[in-house]
């Protein structure tokens, strides 16, 4: 059987949603592309150094190609040589940082600014358009802020030192955010690096009584889920992580089977919303009126989800460039659930009833709504529109939105019916019983890291193998610590059950940690690698291979694990014998 490629993936932590979507369009393409993918979580160079050390087994040998979102990985450009340095030799890629020499995929930062700045001057009229920069460091906020920069002139409209302030990309620069404002009084409109420094733009604007969208605009970029969702809602610019992730990992298979590769850009798109003055529902009214679909008290949903996805996905370049792209639809079909599930206030003239699903709904309307029968209906939908000529991005994006709108029907119906077992919240309920778990767990039992591996199914994980060290080894502070060669496979599972390995044969090179030994067969693999460490110990590694869901407790799995470990490996000795 021929081995599998292997893709390592750095990233500081899987908290954020860029984050998130990053590794979900990653594992989309590692299993379409039938390659394995190795998720290194090994926090911020130079500053998370209890976990820097995990980006070593990107260096060993079965890595095939690494790929880096370097701006997020590093805080100072000076820690860029030596970041790379570590898997030195092998190919590399970064995600939106360029770098002379080294392939990137990036997004179209000036296309997505200038598209914001245009529509703010030509449509709006304005003038004094303020830029909330973000860090130096990022090679995306570099490219924002030259775009602004180039729009103005280009638009013949001044530009003074106070109407550019840097944020750091978080909600943290308040203070940033208020000198922006306070030093601007009288300005038309604010373009902000990010979504993030954007929604303090809104507190900013809202304690000094300001009207967003009428008195001050605002525009942000990235298009966060919650953006559309804010008090007005947030005109931003439109990049899918998704794609990104998906997109990079595609280019980093090929650089694996021995292709040179070079730049890729990823289109962004400016997408108008309340903020900047923009009412999405009227154009997608009368877009349907020249579509000749239903208007009225009840809407036919069929016709109306046909209309909608047009509009969205296949619409012409100015319907687009206007419209609400993937979250008007998706807010069409949340809220068009949530009013048969009973939840929902009715908003503007959106008013649906249950005969325009059919027959979706028993007699007994949404008290016997047919699960399955919706499922089709939503995967004809994607099954119709994916048939006609629509991005690859597109088709990503519409998969993921059915496939969240099929997991909040069956999610709500679990609720109704009292089955509370695989509702939202459910998450939380395995974390806790895995932690339960795992605490009661003897230190002092032969086969304990064999219940560890027991209790890992509790939160989606079939595989994993934990490697220890031969001992705790101490890392003091701003001393690099590196893997040592050899670690001890203490335990493993697959789909067939736990396996403990005897003590004879558990010592392995860490350079072997993925050489296959351990997997099962004619599959590919995803796998998180996750260090255990605890109170300036280095005390092992673990890699399991987490269902998605479970991104965003990555951090509070990782130190369950490392508490109850490390006290396995201290009991019995004290620190003063280490």
């Amino acid at each position: 059987m021929a081995i599998r490629r292997t893709v390592a993936l750095m990233m500081p932590s899987l908290d954020t949603e860029y984050f998130d979507g990053v590794v979900s369009g990653a594992r989309m393409a590692a299993e379409e592309k039938k390659i394995n993918l190795l998720i290194i979580v090994g926090g911020v160079y130079g500053v998370d150094e209890d976990k820097n050390v995990l980006y070593e087994l990107a260096s060993q040998k079965s890595i095939d190609t690494v790929l880096a979102p370097t701006s997020t990985l590093i805080n100072d450009a000076a820690d860029f040589a030596p970041f790379m340095k570590i898997t030195e030799g092998k190919p590399q890629l970064t995600i939106s940082d360029k770098h002379e020499g080294i392939p990137c995929i990036y997004y179209d930062n000036t296309t997505g600014i200038r598209e914001a700045l245009d529509y703010l001057t030509g449509v709006n009229g304005c003038r004094r358009i303020l830029f909330f920069a973000g860090p130096k460091y990022s090679g995306d906020a570099e490219e924002r802020l030259a775009a602004y920069m180039a729009g103005m002139r280009a638009a013949k409209l001044p530009v003074n030192e106070s109407m550019v302030v840097r944020g750091d990309h978080t909600e943290a620069s308040v203070e940033e955010a208020r000198r922006l404002i306070e030093n601007n009084p009288g300005a038309d409109a604010v373009i902000c690096s990010n979504d993030r420094q954007a929604h303090i733009i809104y507190r900013i604007l809202k304690d000094k009584d300001l009207s967003i969208g009428k008195d001050v605009f605002v525009t942000g970029f990235d298009d966060l889920s919650d953006s559309a969702y804010l008090d007005p809602p947030l005109a931003s610019v439109s990049t899918s992580h998704i794609a990104l992730g998906y997109e990079a990992l595609t280019l980093a298979a090929r650089m694996a089977d021995g292709e040179k590769a070079e730049d890729k850009i990823l289109r962004c798109r400016f997408v108008n919303r309340e903020s900047a003055g923009y009412d999405p529902y009227f154009q997608l009214f009368n877009f349907e009126r020249r579509r000749n679909v239903r208007i009225g008290t009840v809407f036919d949903i069929p016709s109306l989800t046909s209309s909608m996805v047009d509009f969205i996905f296949t619409g012409d370049p100015h319907e687009y460039q206007a419209g609400c792209q993937r979250k008007l639809l998706e807010d069409f079909f949340m809220r068009l659930l949530e009013t048969h599930l009973g939840d929902v206030v009715r908003r503007r003239s959106m008013n649906v009833n249950d005969h325009s699903f059919g027959n979706i709904f028993g007699p007994g309307g949404t008290e016997n709504i047919d699960c399955d029968r919706l499922f089709r209906v939503l995967d004809s939908v994607f099954r119709v529109y994916c048939a006609r000529e629509m991005s690859e991005t597109s088709r990503m994006e519409l998969a993921n939105l059915i496939a969240k709108v099929k997991s909040v029907v069956a999610e709500s119906l679990e609720r109704r019916s009292g089955d509370v077992r695989k509702v939202v919240d459910s998450r939380h309920g395995s974390m806790g019983r895995f932690s339960n778990r795992i605490i009661a767990i003897d230190p002092k039992a032969p086969d304990r890291y064999g219940q560890l591996m027991d209790a890992l199914p509790l939160i989606g994980v079939m595989n994993a193998s934990i490697f220890m060290y031969e001992k705790p080894i101490p890392q003091e502070k701003g001393k690099k610590f590196s893997l040592p060669d050899k670690l001890y496979l203490k335990a493993y599972r697959d789909r067939s059950g736990v396996h403990m390995v005897d003590e004879k044969h558990q010592i392995t090179d860490t350079a072997d940690v993925m050489d296959y030994r351990y997997l099962e067969g004619g599959m590919s693999h995803t796998f998180y690698a996750m260090a255990i460490h605890y109170g300036g110990y280095q005390m092992g590694i673990l890699l399991i291979d987490m269902d998605e869901e479970y991104n965003a407790s990555f951090s509070i799995i990782n130190n369950e694990i490392s508490l109850v470990v490390s006290h396995w490996a201290l009991m019995g000795d004290t620190l003063d014998k280490l």
